[in-house]
């Protein structure tokens, strides 16, 4: 029973390993790669965050990005860390500003994480 138990854990772990899309963790903590120095500082500077009106832009839908929890040795993601992220995401989408930032923390197991944070923003473009 217990050879049969473990045959079937093993096995339904593989099968839904699979099923993972490539990125679903999203950036590992909250480290930043070096080879995007350049172009996030670029971001950082040039969208603002809107906190009520959104008079004179032009919605162009929302971004989403995810930072994962891999392990405790490495510093939590955080909302600034998401923030930063969604300013990237915003700028890389011809965006001027977003709004209305929202975060969820998902179940990350499946992609080696104890979890997975998430962050959604509306992107508006001036």
């Amino acid at each position: 029973m217990t050879k049969n138990l473990s045959a079937f854990l093993l096995g339904s772990a593989l099968l839904l390993q699979g099923c993972m899309t490539a990125g679903y963790e999203g950036q590992v903590g909250n480290i930043i790669s070096g080879d995007q120095i350049g172009d996030r500082r670029e971001a950082l500077r040039s969208v603002r965050i809107l906190e009520n009106s959104t008079s004179g832009y032009d919605s162009l839908g929302s971004v989403s990005v995810r930072r994962c929890h891999r392990n405790f040795s490495q510093e939590a993601p955080n909302l600034e860390a998401i923030t930063a992220d969604l300013k990237v995401a915003a700028f890389a989408a011809g965006g001027d500003a977003i709004s209305n930032i929202s975060t969820k923390r998902i179940e990350g197991l499946l992609a080696n994480c104890w979890y997975v944070l998430e962050g959604t923003a509306n992107v508006w473009m001036r």
